[in-house]
């Protein structure tokens, strides 16, 4: 059987758990590779992946989620319902703080442009505090833990979490931070996360 590049201009990302489960996708994860949500998640990602490569990347996550390593990249193919393989490169990288509470973001780019393509929506602007608490909450901090850094309350950054939901019509905190990374208004290859100077008004 053939196998077929990745081509997009649009961010290709999912998100998994510590079990290396499918938590998240972007609407260009799901129309490269078919099915939904209700399909995928909870699925192993290595689901996706052809045989031969399973053994290899299981053991990388195993590495990202134990802080052995914050990054690391393959060139693989992707099985497709209904359509054959996906050649793409694959980037994985930790997010949410130190183990135990790391998970994993992974981005697909076309196999002959490891960097990715650069996206940028003008759109997508949100305040200076804001940006302070999507970077924070990206990072796994936790409301409480916010609101003493920025010597604002509680309260406070459950509002303006609220509000960026709204927004950018988001069903909770995971949703959003992968809108995030997925538009660039957080830095794939940022530690601990950022969002980008365009975005903040």
């Amino acid at each position: 059987m053939g196998h077929s590049a990745l081509t997009t201009d649009r961010e290709v990302l999912v998100f998994l758990d510590r079990k290396h489960q499918m938590q998240y996708g972007s609407p260009e994860f799901f129309r490269q590779f078919g099915g939904s949500g209700e399909e995928l998640y909870g699925k192993p990602f290595r689901y996706l992946i052809e045989s031969d490569l399973r053994e290899a990347l299981d053991r990388d996550l195993n590495q990202l989620l134990v802080g052995d390593r914050d990054q690391f990249s393959h060139r693989i193919a992707l099985r497709r319902r209904s359509a054959t393989p996906l050649r793409a490169v694959l980037t994985a990288t930790a997010l949410w703080g130190s183990s135990p509470n790391r998970a994993v973001v992974i981005q697909f780019f076309h196999p002959t442009d490891p960097a990715g393509p650069k996206t940028v929506s003008e759109s997508l602007v949100i305040g200076e505090m804001a940006a302070k608490i999507l970077e924070g909450t990206a990072a796994g901090l936790t409301s409480e833990f916010l609101a003493s850094r920025l010597f604002i309350s509680p309260k406070t950054v459950d509002y303006h979490i609220s509000r960026m939901l709204r927004q950018f019509g988001m069903p909770n905190r995971v949703a959003l931070i992968a809108l995030a990374y997925s538009t660039g208004m957080l830095q794939i290859n940022s530690w601990p996360p950022r969002v980008a100077d365009e975005f903040i008004k």
